[in-house]
């Protein structure tokens, strides 16, 4: 994917690529600077927004604390008046009147009492099993205490929410015979209207010592836009536990808002961010369109030259760094058109000169040492082998001057490298074998001539290097191929490692011969030609050379 991606990003023009890099480096830190904006308002937003929930909460928590603690007190005024747990424990014994003296003079100026210090008691209850039933409309059973839905048979003072009922129940003095509760009702607003008022934002529930839920005020509208339940939809949770009947406040709090006000400044961002990169667009194209307009000049004159008119003219006034580079190809160009024609014969000229030496300088040590095997196996005796000998090396050198001449027959090839191993077979008493596989058809194809000599005393000098080796070969093959005629010489010898295949075609073996034909070759039939050398230490040497049919 990514080397796809830099394919068709080279492909694009160079104006273009210029104009795209300038805007996406322009691009990522405005869109950063934007989404940091963004970051943080939100996060500023989030902060104050529990901050502001904090202080709410404390100020909601504390005042129904006190709430909650002025009826704790009331009611333990209420069971602590000896003259009111009186009526509940005394044993009438039937005497209605003095039950309703108790009634007029205590209980009902108590309860009227109560009630005209505080608007918010709707009515107080008492629930007893003794023998007050049905004295006052305001004392009943104990059983209808106990038939409600919320009494789990707690004793002591319990706060009830019971819908939107609100009931503080409170345990009397009794004695052992009776059991006597005091219920007030209380309006529900009473303790809760403070929770009616909270920010739209905040979602808030009440749970009691048991954690059931008493209370909850459910922004409905706010819960939607989360997509969530009032008890989950808030990112921020805060909780606060009253002292004073084990209530616990939780405040949900939703980030719709710290969000909106995010979004209104990362809008305000983002408009900047748009007219920034319309105005840097404008300005790189300008710029860009005037610095790839004086590259495209130098394009043209260059693709010019490539299609080999040398003549044109590259030259430019400017004195900064394309002024100075239009001037220094036009310079370039000139005196790449004065000197070309020099280089090519000069090179030619060189070739033919190191070619020229080669042939003159043919190892003068293996003349000498022919020379004087003859003189020696002269003097011994006089046989048919010497006689060949001298024969062998008469073909070689003839075939070697081959009249001055630069080409040659695969044939006279052929037979030079013959005449060449018939001697070395003789002086090396024959100690490995040579194969020829010559197509007939390629005989009278003409090529350069003294190429298959200096890589087969190559492969005789190194690759037969061990003197005790045996069972030595020489495969020496010409055929015809697709791309014209393909020579191979190869050899079973001690091989090579690739550092020193390298260095046999740049000379730092020693020797300059097969470099020379690898020279030779390229010059006159072009760099896409040459020697090919394929060799392994132990397994041998395969040097192959593929030249055009002419």
């Amino acid at each position: 994917m990514i080397g796809w991606i830099k394919s068709k990003f080279n492909d694009i023009k160079f104006r273009n690529k210029l104009l795209l890099s300038h805007l996406v480096i322009a691009l990522i830190p405005i869109l950063l600077l934007g989404l940091l904006s963004f970051i943080q308002s939100y996060r500023i937003q989030i902060k104050e927004l529990r901050s502001e929930a904090e202080a709410s909460l404390e100020q909601v928590s504390n005042i129904m604390d006190y709430k909650i603690n002025r009826y704790n007190t009331l009611s333990e005024f209420m069971v602590l008046n000896r003259d009111l747990s009186q009526i509940f424990t005394k044993d009438y014994e039937e005497n209605y009147y003095n039950m309703y003296l108790d009634f007029r003079d205590i209980l009902e100026p108590l309860i009227s009492n109560i009630r005209l210090m505080d608007d918010d008691i709707e009515d107080i209850t008492f629930y007893t099993s003794g023998e007050l039933l049905g004295i006052r409309n305001n004392i009943l059973p104990i059983g209808d205490l106990k038939s409600k839905s919320w009494y789990d048979g707690f004793r002591g003072r319990r706060w009830i929410v019971d819908g939107e009922k609100l009931y503080l129940v409170q345990e009397l003095i009794s004695n052992p015979k009776d059991s006597n509760f005091m219920v007030i009702s209380i309006q529900h607003d009473s303790i809760f209207a403070d929770l009616d008022n909270l920010s739209e934002h905040v979602a808030v529930y009440i749970e009691d010592a048991k954690q059931h839920v008493i209370f909850q005020e459910n922004h409905e509208h706010v819960a939607a836009v989360a997509g969530l339940k009032v008890e989950e939809s808030g990112d921020l949770s805060l909780s606060r536990s009253l002292a004073n009947n084990g209530w616990t406040i939780h405040y949900n709090l939703l980030n719709t808002n710290a969000y909106a006000n995010a979004m209104s400044i990362f809008q305000i961002t983002l408009f900047v961010i748009i007219l920034s990169l319309i105005i840097t667009f404008l300005l790189i194209y300008v710029i860009s369109n005037n610095f790839t307009q004086r590259i495209i000049h130098i394009k043209n004159k260059v693709d010019k030259v490539e299609r080999n008119n040398l003549d044109v003219i590259i030259r430019s006034s400017s004195r900064d760094e394309f002024g100075e580079l239009t001037n220094g190809i036009g310079k370039m160009l000139t005196r790449i058109n004065s000197l070309i024609s020099q280089v090519y014969h000069a090179e030619i000229a060189k070739k033919e000169s190191e070619y020229n030496k080669l042939i003159s300088q043919i190892n003068p040590h293996f003349l000498y040492n022919t020379l004087s095997f003859i003189r020696w196996r002269a003097e011994k005796r006089a046989d048919i082998e010497t006689s060949y000998m001298v024969s062998a090396l008469a073909r070689f050198y003839r075939t070697t001057l081959n009249q001055g001449k630069n080409m040659a027959t695969i044939a006279a090839e052929v037979q030079h490298i013959k005449a060449y191993l018939d001697l070395q077979l003789i002086m090396n008493d024959g100690r490995f074998d040579v194969d020829y596989h010559i197509d007939d058809d390629v005989l009278h194809t003409e090529v350069i001539h003294f190429i298959l000599q200096p890589i087969v005393e190559n492969a005789i000098k190194h690759g037969f290097v061990e003197a005790a080796a045996s069972d030595c070969h020489i495969h020496i093959v010409v055929s015809r191929v697709e791309e014209g005629i393909k020579l191979t010489v190869r050899d079973n010898g001690v091989g090579m490692t690739p550092i020193q295949t390298a260095g046999l075609l740049t000379g730092e073996n020693g020797g300059c011969g097969v470099r020379n034909v690898n020279d030779r070759i390229k010059l006159y039939y072009g760099v896409d030609y040459g020697l090919v050398i394929h060799s392994e230490p132990g397994n041998g040497t395969e040097v192959s050379i593929v030249l055009p049919a002419t």
